[in-house]
């Protein structure tokens, strides 16, 4: 695993678990406002595969370092089929660059939102891009008051990529995904939160400490049964109402571990729980 590490941080991904269990992703090139290359976002990947996989780790943070959360894709960087490993390219130049998309952010944003642990984005800075999906795709959202987001897609002549289509129109209305993307303005973190793409938005006196204190209030959950109430959300946009009602009953029955158990006899005593992530 430290070599794993290592080598993150040669790609501009830091990452470490902090106490309390919330493992801390910052992207680290902050002369390139945290753009995303292969390496970087591939060290990504692998961190949220990390987060997902270790026990140890209860919930996450994802950040920027330096004055930007990510300028989305390095966009010095040649994109095509060089990403893609052999056995998933289709021919032709257009069908390559859509392996590579695919391949590339797809798995990125559907990381995050298949985990089974807490994402929070904590949006320190501009968020364009494929860094704006990034931030948007996390299950909870801490905008810094000089935040930004930015679809900047038209400005490049591109449809949206990253997912932001979906993300979008998911989060805020038709109408304000439609101005987001077709002006290609930034959006600021108070427009933000009165669209409803973000939690909240933080004074930067506050910012380490509001940071800190919701990873560790996610961190010090019931995280297994966190991630059944994710997985119950998530799937209601694609479930019926029945379905729904069934996926509580399913998660009820699954819910006979320590957790449950203390949070009802927490209850009973009056007391608060002490959640061991079971």
């Amino acid at each position: 695993m430290a070599a794993d590490i290592a080598a993150w941080a040669d790609a501009g991904l830091l990452y470490e678990v902090d106490e309390d269990g919330a493992a801390w992703l910052r992207l680290n090139r902050p002369e390139k406002r945290n753009a995303m290359d292969r390496p970087l976002r591939n060290a990504l990947l692998g961190a949220i595969h990390e987060v997902s996989e270790d026990p140890t780790v209860r919930a996450a943070v994802i950040t920027g370092n330096g004055v930007a959360f990510s300028s989305g894709a390095d966009l010095t960087q040649v994109g095509g089929a060089g990403e893609v490993p052999p056995e998933r390219r289709r021919e032709g130049h257009d069908g390559t660059r859509t392996d590579g998309l695919l391949y590339g952010w797809s798995r990125l944003m559907n990381g995050i939102w298949n985990s089974e642990k807490p994402f929070l984005a904590a949006v320190n800075g501009i968020a364009a891009g494929g860094g704006c999906q990034l931030a948007l795709g996390c299950d909870l959202i801490l905008a810094h008051e000089d935040a930004r987001f930015w679809e900047v897609f038209v400005r490049r002549g591109l449809p949206l990529e990253g997912g932001g289509a979906w993300i979008l129109t998911k989060l805020t209305s038709l109408v304000r995904a439609k101005e987001m993307a077709i002006f290609g303005d930034p959006v600021s973190a108070a427009d933000a939160e009165r669209w409803g793409l973000v939690n909240r938005v933080v004074p930067a006196a506050e910012w380490d400490e509001t940071v800190k204190a919701w990873a560790k209030r996610l961190a010090s959950g019931p995280t297994i049964r966190i991630g059944h109430i994710k997985d119950q959300l998530n799937s209601v946009y694609d479930a019926t109402m029945r379905q729904s009602f069934r996926d509580e009953v399913t998660f009820l029955h699954m819910g006979a571990g320590s957790d449950q158990g203390e949070a009802m006899r927490a209850y009973a005593e009056r007391r608060d729980p002490n959640f061991t992530g079971n």
